[in-house]
């Protein structure tokens, strides 16, 4: 554990720090009000108090009552909003840098994974963060301003507390290490649990097929057990300690009532102090054992906070978000290039390969499976970047500072288009979500009915409006096809790359897309990945892998 883990979770405070400081105003209130609790207690057993129910004192004992509810709600309220705002602001930094990550991380990494951290993660840092750290500072204050007032009522006892408190620090030291290494292990644990959990709902038909229901669940019991064991070492480090701590408040409490009795025959103490004394003393206890169990989630929080905080600080698969310019498209130009995916340095997909794809014209790309006709187009897209060699595009050569603007002028139609699981219409402009303006609206409605969508789409129960499910999943392939090529219609894109878009389709459906894909290719740069004789009869440029 370094002091800087500490600084970086503190540091999400910041952007909010006025926020911070109303909300700590609050609590410094709510505990000097509770700080005279006892005092009242004092005056009250001791006989002090007027006799009468409706005398001044007593109705200004009540007021003080509930406005020290009204503060205390307004406490509560002030620390969660701030905990939303704080992990709100992570949460969208966690998934800007997600989403920037390069191809390669991608394949490294499961998502189900990644989304699962980014919700609980996060979660496990809010409460800790603001509401647990409010009643822990709260605690702290309210601890010292007792061990303040005990030493007026009885310095001989309030010495005798003093000699205790270095065992609950040391004991709370050596909790704190403990639990920090038990929680990365809990979360990590609890990371592969959502992943088998995601896999097997995303096979869900896989494993109806092929009644794979067994092994399947026994899959996920294997890491939900893991993880049940995780977690159960962790909650017994916590209960060890509670344990403890429990022995230690009451033996010092007995231990101080008895010699705050001897004190009392001996006249040197009220009964009404000793009283209060027994109330300071508990809640000096109560604020440390809340700050023991702050101190033990703190660290349960670095530890599972530790992978989010390392992704953001890593600089590695990153995809730089520069300004996008204009690319002036020429013919295409594979120079020497080597390649096989990341973590695979063995198995070579290309060796030295040179290709020319010439501007405006129609180049098919044919071979068989498993000679590198997807891995050209990914190459194309700029998923990936070539190991060793070149790619140019008229005078201008790929690299890692240009594929964004290069990608603009790009459109991909593939044989399954991936979908969101919103509304057609954020499938075609996700940045306008569900208000596009008039001429956005005019303009979809164009490219929609070039691709041949218009129609089916009109007859949807919603319209453009209508939620289509996980990945498309409640329109038939060759809907899910013509919404990929109005996309690519929006795009105005200089170069479409089709991937096999027509080789799972029926005749009809067939036709109604090649229909579309003519009026797409009006012009353009076009490159079909295919095995269809008929497409490769017709090209302008043939490349065989």
């Amino acid at each position: 554990m370094k002091y800087s883990e500490h600084k970086q979770r503190l540091g999400l405070l910041f952007p909010f720090k006025y926020d911070v400081c109303i909300a700590l105003t609050f609590m410094l209130i709510t505990a000097a009000a509770q700080l005279m609790l006892p005092k009242i207690v004092n005056y009250y057993v001791d006989g002090n108090a007027p006799p009468s129910l409706f005398d001044i004192f007593h109705i200004l004992v009540l007021i003080a009552i509930i406005i020290f509810s009204i503060i205390s709600a307004v406490r509560f309220y002030l620390f969660e909003k701030l905990g939303i705002k704080v992990i709100t602001r992570l949460r969208l930094k966690l998934h800007k840098t997600l989403l920037i990550k390069t191809a390669s991380y991608y394949d490294k990494n499961n998502i189900a994974e990644l989304a699962g951290r980014i919700q609980s993660d996060t979660q496990t840092l809010k409460d800790v963060l603001t509401t647990s750290a409010a009643l822990a500072l709260r605690s702290a204050v309210v601890a010292i301003g007792c061990i303040i007032m005990m030493f007026t009522l009885s310095t001989m006892l309030s010495l005798i507390l003093l000699f205790c408190i270095p065992i609950f620090i040391l004991a709370t030291k050596m909790l704190s290490k403990k639990v920090e290494a038990l929680s990365e292990s809990e979360q990590n644990a609890l990371a592969k649990t959502n992943k088998i959990a995601f896999d097997n709902l995303n096979c869900h038909t896989l494993i109806k097929l092929y009644n794979w229901f067994g092994s399947s669940q026994k899959r996920y019991s294997k890491t939900n057990s893991h993880y049940a064991l995780c977690a159960k070492k962790t909650a017994s480090a916590i209960a060890i300690f509670q344990g403890f701590f429990n022995f230690l408040i009451f033996s010092i409490l007995i231990l101080m009532l008895i010699i705050g009795s001897h004190l009392i025959q001996q006249k040197n103490l009220t009964i009404g102090e000793l009283a209060s004394y027994v109330l300071y003393l508990g809640m000096t206890f109560t604020s440390l054992n809340m700050l023991a169990g702050f101190w033990a989630e703190w660290m349960h929080s670095l530890g599972a906070t530790r992978y989010l905080f390392d992704l953001l600080k890593s600089e590695s698969d990153i995809e730089p978000q520069l300004p996008l310019k204009k690319v002036a498209f020429g013919d295409i130009y594979f120079e020497n290039i080597s390649f096989h995916y990341p973590g695979h340095a063995t198995q070579l997909i290309f060796d030295k390969l040179n290709l020319h794809i010439k501007h405006g014209q129609t180049t098919i790309i044919s071979g068989p499976s498993g000679n590198g006709k997807s891995t050209l187009a990914k190459l194309l897209l700029g998923y990936y970047l070539p190991t060793e060699g070149k790619i140019r595009i008229g005078n201008l050569y790929l690299t890692s500072q240009n594929i964004k603007s290069y990608r603009n002028s790009i459109a991909y139609v593939e044989q399954d288009p991936i979908l969101f699981s919103s509304s057609v219409l954020e499938n075609l402009i996700p940045e306008v979500g569900l208000t596009p303006t008039k001429l956005q609206m005019e303009k979809v409605i164009a490219a929609c009915k070039k691709a041949n969508a218009h129609s089916f789409i009109s007859q949807l129960p919603q319209g453009y409006n209508t939620k289509i499910g996980d990945r498309g999943g409640l329109l038939s392939g060759g809907q899910k096809q013509r919404i990929a090529i109005a996309r690519a219609f929006l795009q105005e894109p200089e170069l479409v790359i089709l991937d096999e878009f027509t080789s799972a389709l029926d005749k009809e459906n067939q036709y109604s897309i090649e229909q579309a894909i003519k009026n797409l290719l009006i012009g353009k740069t076009v490159i079909i990945i295919s095995h269809k004789h008929s497409q490769i009869n017709g090209a302008e440029n043939l490349i065989q892998l």
